[in-house]
């Protein structure tokens, strides 16, 4: 069999691939605060910038780390939409998953529990309190 008639049968079954999230990974237009229903002064409050994924408790940015981007976590291998996955490792599995233009609705984030580890109180609140909406900046560390 032809090495490309291999890959092209193989191709739909391939695992969508993640990578780590770092500084020009994504594009800036995911940049921004999301907050509970478009809220920006509700808590808790995620915030994503070229620095990293955060979480806002209080008046506390915290930052998530490490995080795995997937790119076709959404569809495939061939996915080729505006939803992009974040997600924190937590014990060599992933805690949440931050679905970025859920639903390939621009500015929408859903935060999802897979179940794979105990969560601490303030992702436990993330998870909870989605969906998201992008509602300004990403929100800059006090200073």
């Amino acid at each position: 069999m032809k090495p490309t008639l291999l890959l092209a049968l193989l191709w739909p079954a391939l695992p969508a691939l993640a990578i780590p999230l770092a500084p020009g990974v994504l594009s800036p237009g995911l940049h921004g605060s999301y907050g509970p229903g478009g809220d920006c002064q509700a808590r808790p409050l995620v915030s994503l910038d070229d620095g990293g994924l955060y979480i806002v408790v209080g008046n506390k940015r915290g930052k998530v780390e490490p995080v795995d981007v997937c790119l076709s976590c959404a569809g495939g291998a061939r996915y080729e939409g505006i939803e992009i996955w974040l997600s924190p490792q937590v014990a060599d599995t992933y805690a949440l998953h931050f679905r970025f233009n859920a639903g390939e609705q621009a500015g929408r984030l859903e935060v999802e529990d897979p179940g794979n580890v105990s969560l601490g109180a303030n992702l436990r609140a993330v998870a909870a309190a989605s969906p998201y909406r992008r509602c300004g900046p990403p929100v800059q560390p006090a200073g």
